[in-house]
């Protein structure tokens, strides 16, 4: 078959914000309906009661551990793939694809390993709570058969972002989604003749929504392979100075990511042990984070890709000029969302059937995180930026700094030496990001990240 070479506009400084867009919708678009997966399995059990909520939410910490240490090797493959798309070299892509696409899996199996086998002792370290173990190691233990695929359908939208198809992985997040509310519907509540299996039929809905998107990400990525300029070389080795190139890349995002999400489920743990209704209500503002987040997710990813084209093709100037730009538009867009949801806060907890007391905490939680959201989108866009270089440890040194020696302390001692409310727990932990932000801008100017792999 012949191959089509694919030709698209030159990005300037005139139509930057066009390139920009061009990307993040489509990206932001499937941030928002990946994330939703767990956001409607949160909304529909919502509506099963405290314990229930709170059941689905600490087994959603495991999860979020799994996808962000998967996820870093997925965005280690999207900064080589990135710059070698700059430099036009098809065979170095090919490389860095298969050889992340290897080492995840090895990762992976080490995951679902533990939550399939030990779903139990999981949950015991989150929760002292007997009904909220039960009921999270049940769903636990579903969601983990979908590991796998999940991590694959990463790799292949990874790809599909980097050079040019954005748009695919938002078809196949799109699909899930709609599997995923028509399960959520039948299977928790008992309809169409099924019988009410409330968490657990959460967690069904998930794990097959989960291979319903690998199956569509698979066909669209055979579809891409069959027209692009840049196709996988499945034959092509890779090699021992290569490899170093991927592992240089690659490790600093490993750790941070799982030191992060570590950090996230020890969190967890601190809001868990405040107490069941207090975790339900730092639960119900799940879903509010998951999307208000994802809707700046594209930008980043967008900005990472971008930079790192022109990095890869020694444009450092344009690559320089658009992270500038992109940090602008993070930072007000994210304070304008702020302020949208701080008015409307009042509305969100009539959505669930809790109590008046868990619906006051919401709200004050959700007051709490749309205060501080602004400086979460810049830390989010900034770490983006610097990862597209390559120097991917200034990221490691900051998440590190940031959440274990800043973070988990202040939660501690505001949780368990104050007793404050978990909404001021929240505020005193969130002081970490403020750390971040001022740290990574200030590399951010010394513009010791830019570099050509």
């Amino acid at each position: 078959m012949k191959k089509v070479i694919l030709v698209t506009q030159t990005l300037s400084k005139s139509n930057y914000l066009r390139h920009i867009l061009k990307i993040a919708i489509p990206v932001s678009l499937q941030f928002l309906f990946a994330s939703s997966l767990g956001v409607i399995d949160q909304i529909m059990v919502g509506q099963l009661g405290e314990v229930n909520i709170a059941s689905v939410s600490l087994a959603g910490r495991y999860t979020t551990v799994f996808f962000f240490t998967v996820g870093a090797i997925s965005a280690g493959a999207s900064i080589l793939i990135s710059q070698f798309k700059g430099a036009v070299d098809n065979d170095r892509i090919s490389k860095a694809f298969k050889v992340s696409l290897k080492w995840g899996l090895l990762i992976v199996s080490l995951f679902f390993s533990l939550s399939f086998f030990f779903n139990y002792t999981m949950m015991a370290i989150f929760s002292p709570e007997q009904a909220v173990r039960d009921a999270g190691s049940i769903y636990l233990k579903i969601v983990t058969i979908g590991f796998v695929p999940s991590f694959i359908s990463m790799m292949l939208a990874t790809f599909l972002r980097s050079t040019g198809k954005p748009v695919y992985p938002s078809i196949a997040s799109i699909a899930a989604m709609g599997v995923n509310t028509l399960l959520n519907y039948i299977l928790i509540f008992g309809h169409l003749g099924m019988p009410a299996l409330g968490v657990k039929g959460a967690a069904i809905a998930t794990t097959i929504s989960r291979l319903v998107e690998l199956v569509i990400i698979i066909l669209l990525f055979i579809k891409h392979q069959k027209v692009s300029e840049f196709q996988i070389n499945w034959k092509v080795k890779s090699d021992r100075i290569f490899n170093k190139i991927v592992l240089a890349v690659t490790l600093p995002i490993f750790f941070s990511e799982f030191a992060w999400s570590m950090g996230e489920a020890v969190y967890g743990i601190i809001y868990g042990h405040i107490g069941t209704d207090e975790m339900a209500a730092m639960s119900l503002i799940g879903p509010m984070v998951a999307l208000s987040m994802g809707l700046f997710a594209g930008l980043s990813q967008a900005i990472s890709i971008l930079v790192g084209n022109e990095l890869g093709d020694e444009n450092y100037e344009m690559g320089l000029f658009l992270s500038k730009k992109s940090m602008k538009i993070g930072i007000v867009g994210a304070a304008s969302l702020g302020m949208i949801l701080i008015a409307f806060s009042w509305l969100y907890p009539n959505l669930y059937d809790i109590q008046p007391a868990t619906k006051t905490t919401t709200t004050a939680l959700l007051i709490a995180f749309s205060a501080v959201m602004w400086i979460k989108v810049s830390n989010m866009i900034l770490g983006g930026i610097l990862k597209s270089g390559g120097k991917t440890h200034y990221v490691l040194f900051m998440d590190l700094l940031g959440t274990w020696v800043i973070g988990i302390p202040l939660g501690f001692v505001a949780a368990f030496v104050f007793g404050f409310p978990i909404q001021w727990v929240y505020l005193a932990i969130a002081f970490e990001e403020l750390v971040r932000l001022v740290i990574g801008y200030r590399i951010f100017q010394s513009k010791k990240w830019i570099q050509t792999l």
